[in-house]
């Protein structure tokens, strides 16, 4: 399969398709497009997407990234601002709008892939229509879950699949752990980063661990002019890929807590 050719030749079975629970876990879901910035990507052109979403995202702020240098007797930082961000009113709606990219974010409370896709395509396209990148170098799909585990039980495994291997010669109890994983998607050409991690409960009666799922194809070079509906196409794929995933990674008695 040719770089182009983001579609792959993967077909899901029905199985892979995530079921719709009416507790859902997800605290963020993102959908991210980086690219090639043009000679029409300048903060400017950024600010007027600002102007042209502010009835739905009022709300605007900067996107800084910062850099270290070190030098022979000193090490210095500076900020560069790469982008904006613009929010809805409560908060719960976010695109960010970079030199070399796009993110919409969407926080709980959660609907659907199908709403989310919608209003993602509608601010992408504002996006393009200003900015004019001319290719797209890497498209993910982006899913952060928290589990609610309820006390007592006896091992991860019981609500969890992907945890850490602990020797057996060592203590079984864990108090926090951080875990990430990176496997190859050959069905898809594709790549995902798995993290997991322990944060702090909503209230003493659960552990609370974060299933953080990012499904991305990278090392594009996608020419917009001619292929944009590919890169919907494979941000549907890299969706069912990330459902796919998740269920992979819980028992069935998790799934009890999200009905």
């Amino acid at each position: 399969m040719g770089q182009h050719d983001l579609s792959a030749t993967w077909h899901p079975s029905n199985e892979t398709v995530r079921r719709h629970y009416p507790n859902a876990p997800i605290k963020e879901a993102v959908i991210d497009i980086q690219v090639e910035a043009g000679p029409d990507a300048t903060m400017e052109s950024l600010d007027q997407i600002g102007g042209l979403v502010k009835v739905s995202y009022p709300h605007r702020d900067k996107l800084v990234q910062g850099q270290i240098s070190v030098g022979a007797s000193e090490v210095s930082t500076t900020q560069q601002t790469v982008g904006c961000s613009f929010r809805a009113e409560d908060g719960i709606q976010i695109v960010q709008c970079r030199l070399n990219g796009f993110a919409f974010s969407r926080l709980a409370p959660y609907q659907t892939w199908e709403d989310m896709r919608v209003e993602a395509e509608r601010l992408w396209n504002i996006y393009v229509n200003v900015v004019h990148p001319p290719t797209v170098t890497r498209v993910a799909v982006r899913c952060i879950n928290q589990l609610d585990l309820p006390l007592p039980f006896g091992d991860f495994r019981e609500y969890i699949r992907t945890v850490p291997d602990i020797s057996p010669d060592l203590p079984q109890g864990l108090s926090g752990y951080f875990m990430q994983v990176q496997i190859p998607q050959d069905d898809i050409q594709g790549m995902l980063i798995l993290n997991e991690t322990m944060v702090p409960p909503p209230n003493p009666g659960v552990v609370s661990v974060v299933l953080d799922i990012d499904v991305f194809k990278g090392n594009l070079m996608l020419s917009l002019a001619s292929s944009d509906k590919m890169v919907w196409e494979a941000l549907e794929i890299l969706h069912v890929k990330r459902n796919q995933v998740f269920e992979d990674c819980i028992t069935d008695r998790t799934r009890e807590l999200f009905n």
